[in-house]
This record gives C-alpha cells, sequence and structure tokens, in this order.
C-alpha cells in the first residue's frame, strides 16, 4: 500500500475559484515526488491540503491506510516547510529547532539528542546558539528544514524552499535535501516551478495546470520529453523558415 494516497482532491475557494480539481496521486513509502507547474496551478493548495491547513471540498486523503481529512495538522504526521523560513527571531537556532517537540512533551534529553543529530546532519552545530538574524538567508532555510526533519515525520513537504537562494547555494541546497531524505526515507513531496530543480531532486515529477495533474513520469522520460519537443520545434522553424 503506497503511504500516501490523495484520492481525487478538490477545493472550491469563495467566490468559485478552482484551485484543485479532481487530483489524485499515490507516494510510496520514502518516494520523492515534485509538483511542477507555473504559479497559481494549484501546487501549493495540494501541499496545504495535506498538511490541513486548508480544508478539501471533495476527495480524501490516507495515510497508510487511514484517513487524515478530520485530524488537525498537529496530530497528523506531516512536516512543510515554507518558501520563507519562518523562525522565531527571539529563540536561538537549538530552541528553534527542538520548539516542537517541546510543544509535544518529548522529554528534554529526547530533544537535546535529536536537535545535535539533525544540527549535525545539517552542518548547523557550530550555530546553535545563534539567532536567526546572525544567520545567512541559506542558513535560516537549513534551520527551516532541520526544525520540520527533527520531528521524524512520516511526510514532508517542501513548498519552494530554495525560491530565495543565489544559484550556486540553490544547487547545494539540492544535493543536502536529496541527502536527507535518502538517509531518513521519508516520503516526500516538493513543490517548484524550475524545471531543472525538479528533474535534480524528483524521483517522479507531476506536471499541474488549472489544478490537476497533466502527466507524471520519471526526470529522464520528462527530459527526453523536453529535448524531442525542443528539437520537433527547431526542425519546423527551420521548415517554415525554408
Amino acid at each position: 500500500m503506497p503511504a500516501l494516497q490523495l484520492q481525487h482532491l478538490a477545493k472550491i475557494f469563495p467566490g468559485g475559484i478552482r484551485a484543485v480539481e479532481d487530483f489524485s496521486l499515490d507516494a510510496a513509502d520514502g518516494e520523492r515526488i515534485v509538483l511542477f507547474g507555473p504559479s497559481g496551478c494549484g501546487k501549493t493548495t495540494v501541499l496545504r491540503l495535506i498538511a490541513g491547513l486548508e480544508s478539501l471540498t471533495a476527495g480524501s486523503i490516507l495515510l497508510d491506510g487511514h484517513p487524515l481529512d478530520r485530524l488537525s495538522p498537529k496530530d497528523r504526521d506531516v512536516a512543510m516547510v515554507f518558501q520563507n523560513s519562518t523562525l522565531y527571531p527571539h529563540l536561538n537556532v537549538r530552541k528553534n529547532l527542538g520548539f516542537g517537540l517541546k510543544l509535544r512533551g518529548a522529554p528534554k534529553a529526547e530533544i537535546e539528542r535529536r536537535v545535535a543529530e539533525t544540527a549535525a546532519w545539517l552542518g548547523l552545530s557550530d550555530l546553535l546558539d545563534r539567532k536567526p538574524w546572525e544567520l545567512s538567508g541559506g542558513q535560516r532555510q537549513r534551520v527551516a528544514l532541520g526544525r520540520a526533519l527533527v520531528r521524524r515525520p512520516k511526510i514532508l513537504l517542501l513548498d519552494e524552499p530554495l525560491t530565495h537562494l543565489d544559484a550556486g547555494l540553490s544547487d547545494q541546497f539540492r544535493r543536502e535535501i536529496v541527502r536527507l531524505q535518502e538517509t531518513l526515507r521519508v516520503t516526500m513531496i516538493h513543490v517548484t516551478h524550475d524545471l531543472a530543480e525538479a528533474q535534480a531532486i524528483g524521483q517522479r515529477i507531476a506536471f499541474l495546470r488549472d489544478g490537476r495533474i497533466q502527466r507524471i513520469d520519471g526526470p529522464g522520460a520528462i527530459y527526453c520529453g523536453s529535448e524531442n519537443e525542443c528539437r520537433e520545434a527547431d526542425h519546423r522553424e527551420a521548415g517554415t523558415i525554408g
């Protein structure tokens, strides 16, 4: 059975705006899936529905065969990293990382162990006593990712976390995301409008348009398809010019 099952999801906002329509997708345990498409195609709304930040108009969401639809966000085994690294400015990195575990009543020793382990994975061990304003943009995004991973969630949702990073840092962060996901074997849904990013991260890429999946395939097939489309376009243009 797939770890995550999205069955015929629909989300209609007030005014009749259809953000998601008849969206179905199964994600295997430990799989990386990328939702790719332009702004307004429903990518982020799908993540928010999974996380419980938006209510479903129709459809169902199952995690390990159990329905998530009626659970509150805090009761879902789901963590989400947003486009902007929303850290608590008055807390240092150590306390930012452990905040969610503290809210859930985890023992102090367990919090300290997980924070230290997660910080080591993300190269943050030397920054644990710094406040967010003392960090670079890339370091803040690492802390935001670490705050999600420290919980060891079943599902990790990433909403364009690389958007505000420069090209070199973005490439490095892509590799780190893949490395961490493979280490933890967490099922991951990653959202982007950058095709190169989608191909670098996703084991499967779902193309969205108007809230629906138009195509879903592996990055190799997507690349070959893109190359063929480009060659066909070049041939048509050459024929027109000739």
